[in-house]
């Protein structure tokens, strides 16, 4: 098939955001352990104003300004009750100080903290704060020193999630500081994960018998899915025979309640395709676009019908590479996962690397200290090993024979790689 034959890879994806519209669901949660990497379908807006009042930031004394000299001029001032965080603020006598613990409220008349440590004997005990007064010794005297104001953290009406965005720790932990108590977030879609191929063998001790091979997809693409947001609720492999590939997702979906099926392999042009022969069974309904990029271009989108409902079907190519860059670039926008960071960055080559013109090329990478960007592995499909070892994907554009050390791609950041 010529380059002009070939679709856009942004319109394959357009075209999986809408099959999984079908069946992407939202659901409420509470700000808790569960929730984070967990996607919002809504923003939120803060509830209230953080911190809720002026407050102390440091352990010490609060006083107004008025009542201390220059800096660097000791001061003996009357000693009011203690205030802790808890408390009402209350307020202040002119002329005095109150003892007040990080976090309390600033009272009433109050302008600034000034820490114990510039106090003496410099800490709190029980006798210091027994005694009537306190002897201070700032080494700053303005106003708002030490103070957390009302809302310097968020404003009451302010945005602190938006739509898409990812609960992580400090998201959920800022949400619930702003009085937010739960949260809509895409329900996970429960994914059926199957490997094709007669020769696909799991993982055991040993070696595979001659001509087969351990299955790395299935854990590939399990890992990649739940990564993005999927519930994988069974893996498996089955042989090249259409009717026991489709026999056993009948069983699968039905036993799971699945929403979606991905497979990887039988989708390229060879005599033995298992899922291409799967479609030509009743229920089934797939179409085997070819994406103009490397590696991954053979690729099946449709429906499977089980029990009267149409459920998802994404068919990837069976080469390791191949399932997981199409994991990558296409189920995970489909899924509603956040899209991954992208940046132009330089190439470091020692030399000059080829591409298919005619391609989006994607090559895995890892990006230097310097900021450049330096490829592992080769653009073969089944050089897992480069894959494993990347913390970046480098597009080499259509229309690119040739790329240069010095060349800035568009290079988009993934997890991991080799340290």
């Amino acid at each position: 098939m010529t380059g002009d034959q070939r679709i856009p890879l942004a319109d394959h994806v357009a075209d999986a955001v809408a099959l999984l519209g079908t069946v992407r669901r939202s659901e409420v949660v509470p700000l808790e352990g569960r929730a984070v990497g967990r996607i919002a379908v809504a923003e939120q807006r803060s509830r209230i104003d953080v911190p809720g009042h002026d407050n102390s930031q440091m352990d010490g004394f609060a006083l107004s300004a008025a009542a201390l000299g220059a800096i660097g001029e000791s001061v003996t001032l009357p000693l009011g009750s203690v205030i802790a965080a808890g408390d009402a603020p209350g307020s202040l006598e002119p002329g005095t100080a109150r003892p007040i613990m990080t976090g309390a409220p600033i009272p009433a008349g109050a302008e600034l903290v000034i820490p114990v440590e510039e106090s003496a004997p410099g800490r709190f005990t029980p006798s210091a704060l027994a005694e009537s007064t306190v002897a201070l010794a700032p080494t700053a005297v303005e106003p708002g020193r030490f103070v957390r104001r009302r809302g310097s953290d968020t404003r009451r009406g302010d945005t602190v999630l938006r739509e898409q965005r990812l609960l992580t720790p400090p998201r959920i932990a800022h949400l619930a500081a702003c009085g937010i108590r739960e949260v809509e977030v895409l329900a996970p879609v429960r994914t059926i994960v199957l490997s094709t191929g007669s020769e696909v063998r799991a993982a055991g001790e040993g070696a595979p018998d001659p001509g087969a091979l351990f299955d790395a997809n299935g854990p590939g693409l399990a890992a990649a899915l739940a990564e993005a947001g999927a519930e994988v609720v069974h893996t498996g492999a089955v042989p090249d025979d259409a009717a026991a590939l489709l026999e056993h997702l009948h069983a699968q979906i039905l036993a799971h309640d699945a929403d979606l099926v991905v497979t990887s392999g039988g989708v390229s042009m060879g005599a033995i395709e298992v899922v291409r022969h799967a479609a030509e069974h009743d229920g089934v309904v797939l179409a085997f676009p070819t994406i103009a990029m490397q590696p991954g271009g053979p690729q099946g989108i449709g429906t499977l019908e089980v029990a009267g409902r149409r459920v998802p079907w994404l068919a990837f190519p069976g080469n390791p590479v191949s399932a997981l860059l199409s994991c990558e670039l296409i189920a995970r926008p489909a899924l509603g996962a956040p899209s991954r960071r992208r940046l132009r960055l330089p190439l470091r080559l020692e030399a000059e690397e080829p591409s298919p013109p005619g391609l989006d090329q994607y090559r895995r990478a890892r990006v230097l200290p310097s900021g450049r960007v330096r490829l592992v592995g080769g653009a073969s499909s089944h050089l897992l090993g480069g894959y494993a070892a990347a913390d970046a994907l480098v597009l080499v554009p259509r229309g690119t024979a040739v790329v240069h050390d010095g060349d800035e791609l568009e290079t988009l950041l993934i997890p991991g790689g080799d340290s």
